[in-house]
């Protein structure tokens, strides 16, 4: 399975439930517009590195990435 920073970034903007660790100020969430969108920066990935939602290989598979 892949996981390098093209990847990470490809899933996140996939993801339905990709929430940036860091709310922005303007209070959107969910946004994908954002250019550091990646599993590392979101809210459901841990410093063990492992999607607590367990939707990384779900997405992998879905999108062919």
């Amino acid at each position: 399975m892949k996981k390098d920073a093209k990847t990470f970034k490809e899933v996140a903007e996939r993801c339905t439930r990709f929430s940036p660790s860091e709310e922005c100020q303007c209070g959107a969430k969910n946004s994908t517009a954002a250019d550091d969108v990646s599993c590392k920066n979101c809210k459901h990935y841990t410093p063990d590195k492992v999607c607590t939602l367990d939707l990384y290989e779900e997405i992998m598979q879905n999108h062919q990435l």
